[in-house]
């Protein structure tokens, strides 16, 4: 089972201005100098192989998340990267999708309209969805006024099938459930599941319920998985101002992986108002916190096979997890 994050941006798009640019540029240039690189042909080399040990930036297509396993392909959410996923798999005559809904926020919906499959004959799109009225909210913006074209004119096929939580659907050996977050007008997760690996995505969710207790249905979702996918817009000291917005923070979702031995929890739905300074902050804080954490978990970890504890990754727009070769 591979993942791949087309889009991970939450709320709306993000682009690069300039001084985004240059910020980037005396960044590297500092990491440079204490590496002991003094030419661009050995700048350039560092950069290819990944030497400065972050990504260059964290991109800013909002949330579209692909599952792979083996020949087969599922998308959850139609964010703004949905865009480029359609570029990718035009060429290769791929004529059919799988797309999950977690729920009917405009930056999940907004790839859609741009998905060129949707509008050439002989393809399919299947979205699936536990949200009753998804159909009614995806088909209102082909109405000749949000976007040029009307739902009649769609060239391709689009189909919907209602799923019913908790109820998996299988395609092969791959299974997928969705389960409940906590969000403003309702939002679902998913797990993945195919020969012997999970994955579970968990945005958007704000996580108001974290013990197992609170979690009660919803826990089996998150215990013993290969990678979770969380909701982590903010840092913990924003979440106050941000009560009932549906987001999270990295602090929470390391110690849900603590507990339930979740092996690798990466961090996405990035604020559009996070720069990379601040999203690599984050990632160091909850790096700091899990130390803090762990001793307590020590023994769990060490049963399970893996002593150190899960691995913190933060999302970049085109990363890719292979969970067969971790």
């Amino acid at each position: 089972m591979k993942v791949k994050f087309w889009g991970t941006r939450g709320s709306l798009p993000q682009t690069l201005n300039n001084g985004d640019v240059h910020a980037i540029v005396n960044e590297l240039l500092a990491a440079s100098e204490q590496q002991g690189i003094r030419t661009l042909r050995t700048f350039k080399i560092a950069l290819e192989q990944g030497d400065f040990g972050v990504p260059i930036s964290y991109g800013g297509n909002t949330s579209c998340t692909e599952v792979l396993h083996g020949t087969q392909s599922f998308f959850v959410d139609m964010g703004s990267g949905l865009r480029e996923a359609g570029s990718f798999y035009m060429p290769k005559g791929v004529k059919e999708f799988h797309i999950f809904l977690t729920h009917m926020h405009w930056d999940h919906l907004i790839g859609l309209p741009f998905f060129i499959p949707i509008h050439v004959p002989g393809y399919t799109v299947k979205i699936y969805h536990v949200h009753r009225n998804a159909p009614e909210y995806v088909r209102i913006k082909f109405n000749g006024v949000n976007f040029p074209l009307t739902w009649e004119q769609i060239g391709g096929k689009i189909e919907f099938v209602q799923m019913k939580l908790y109820e998996p659907l299988k395609f092969g050996d791959v299974s997928v459930t969705p389960f409940v977050l906590d969000h403003p007008g309702g939002s679902f997760g998913y797990r993945f599941d195919a020969a012997g690996k999970s994955c579970a995505i968990g945005v958007d969710g704000e996580y108001k319920r974290t013990t197992a207790t609170e979690l009660a249905k919803d826990l089996p979702f998150y215990q013993n998985l290969d990678l979770l996918i969380f909701d982590a817009q903010y840092e913990i000291a924003e979440l106050a101002s941000r009560f009932d917005w549906g987001h999270c923070s990295p602090n929470i979702g390391v110690d849900l992986a603590l507990r339930e031995c979740i092996k690798t929890i990466v961090f996405t739905h990035h604020d559009p108002w996070a720069n990379t300074a601040k999203l690599r902050r984050m990632l160091k804080q909850a790096s700091t916190y899990m130390t803090n954490q762990f001793p307590a978990f020590k023994d769990r970890w060490a049963a399970a096979g893996q002593p150190n504890g899960p691995k913190l990754l933060t999302a970049w727009d085109s990363l890719i997890i292979d969970l067969d070769n971790p």
